[in-house]
């Protein structure tokens, strides 16, 4: 095995071993998720609940952890989750780790509900039996017609106590959740937000036409492609997202090769992350949204970037990993921390959940397909990806060796 899958197999037991070690073992709140690490605010992102449960599935796949204590773990989790306070099927963005309350008054959050079910649905997929049942009842329990807006034909994204936030109007992470409206009775407007779902078009430093996101942050193109497996297919209109995602990996390389006072040694990875004051959902490359204004590219690089476009441009990917294992500041007891900037000087010390879950994901994806083809196994998934119009790319061909699976 290359020195490069074998830094890249070592991150993926470090990500598997921080979901392992930091979720609760209470039994009032058991398997619910911190949301960062360390964390003294105890605080559970419902998001970081679904890369934790395909984070059992993945560990069974690789070895670090057998079936009957993963599918163990998985039931106990959900019947934590299916306990948890919700409001018509979808749950709060968080929660509190020690007691299961919401947390202050956060929004009721249709990607995070979505992204708890993907993990629950890929570990319901894997285990069969009662996680399939229980993870089947959260996914059905979801009324998403309360989030449609039939006059704009559009989900909106979250509510406050004081009224719904704006819409999904363009496309982002949000893709998965076209899919899992469609797995039931919500079918029909499904489809309709899933055609009204606006692109924003834009070429890549290469000069590549593809579909660019409001922030040109990375993760948006990551997040739903870790759960559904889009490689050869194209929707209605002809539109490839794996393809997409591909360029958007490219891009990220090419504008950060293209700053090198920025981001120096080949650096590259621009993506929502910890930034020395706090978190910023805007660090991303051009072209972005508002006139290419919304990104901020100010040197801040997250590993999980990079290293979660490996079905993407894995040669890139792999390629960079060693260059972020050469920072000894960036490495820690769950492998590489969240965040960087060379230019400042500055290295976080701390783990994001969300972001160690992706780079798990996509790299269980890139050698062993493993989360797409258990969460594409389910009928209700077929089926909504056939109502959305989804179907095989003809003469694929596949002649780039800078992306694909791999049997590493």
């Amino acid at each position: 095995m290359h020195q490069n899958d074998l830094l890249m197999k070592e991150e993926m037991r470090r990500c598997f071993d921080f979901f392992y070690e930091n979720f609760s073992r209470e039994e009032k709140t058991y398997g619910l998720m911190t949301d960062r690490v360390p964390d003294t605010r105890h605080k559970c992102s419902v998001a970081a609940n679904g890369f934790m449960l395909a984070a059992m599935v993945v560990g069974v796949e690789f070895g670090y952890i057998d079936f009957e204590q993963a599918q163990t773990i998985c039931i106990k989790t959900l019947k934590t989750i299916r306990n948890l306070k919700q409001s018509h099927g979808f749950l709060y963005h968080f929660y509190e780790v020690n007691t299961g309350k919401r947390r202050n008054k956060c929004e009721l959050s249709t990607i995070d509900t979505a992204l708890c079910l993907c993990g629950a649905l890929t570990a319901g997929a894997y285990f069969g039996g009662e996680t399939l049942q229980l993870a089947r009842e959260l996914n059905e329990r979801c009324e998403w017609d309360y989030f449609y807006d039939y006059d704009r034909k559009m989900f909106r994204m979250a509510r406050y106590d004081d009224g719904f936030a704006v819409w999904w109007d363009y496309y982002a992470e949000q893709l998965i959740m076209y899919v899992l409206s469609a797995t039931g009775r919500y079918a029909d407007i499904a489809r309709e937000a899933y055609d009204n779902l606006g692109k924003l078009h834009g070429v890549t430093h290469s000069g590549k036409p593809f579909v660019h996101t409001w922030y040109g942050s990375l993760f948006a193109h990551q997040f739903s492609h870790a759960f559904m497996d889009l490689e050869g297919k194209v929707d209605a209109s002809g539109t490839d997202w794996f393809e997409n995602s591909v360029k958007a990996s490219e891009n990220d390389r090419e504008f950060c090769q293209s700053q090198p006072e920025l981001y120096p040694d080949g650096i590259w990875g621009l993506t929502s992350c910890a930034v020395p004051d706090g978190y910023k959902g805007h660090i991303g490359c051009s072209p972005s949204g508002n006139g290419n204004t919304e990104h901020i590219s100010d040197g801040t690089v997250a590993p999980c970037a990079a290293l979660s476009s490996l079905p993407f441009t894995s040669q890139s990917a792999l390629s960079v990993l060693k260059q972020f294992n050469g920072y000894p500041e960036l490495m820690g007891k769950y492998g590489l921390y969240d965040s960087f900037n060379l230019k400042q000087g500055w290295f976080v010390d701390r783990y994001i959940s969300i972001d160690k879950g992706i780079t798990l994901l996509m790299g269980a994806n890139y050698y062993k397909r493993t989360v797409w083809k258990y969460f594409n196994s389910l009928k209700e998934v077929r089926s909504a990806m056939q109502i959305l119009g989804f179907t095989e790319k003809i003469n694929t061909q596949n002649n780039d060796s800078n992306k694909g699976g791999s049997n590493g």
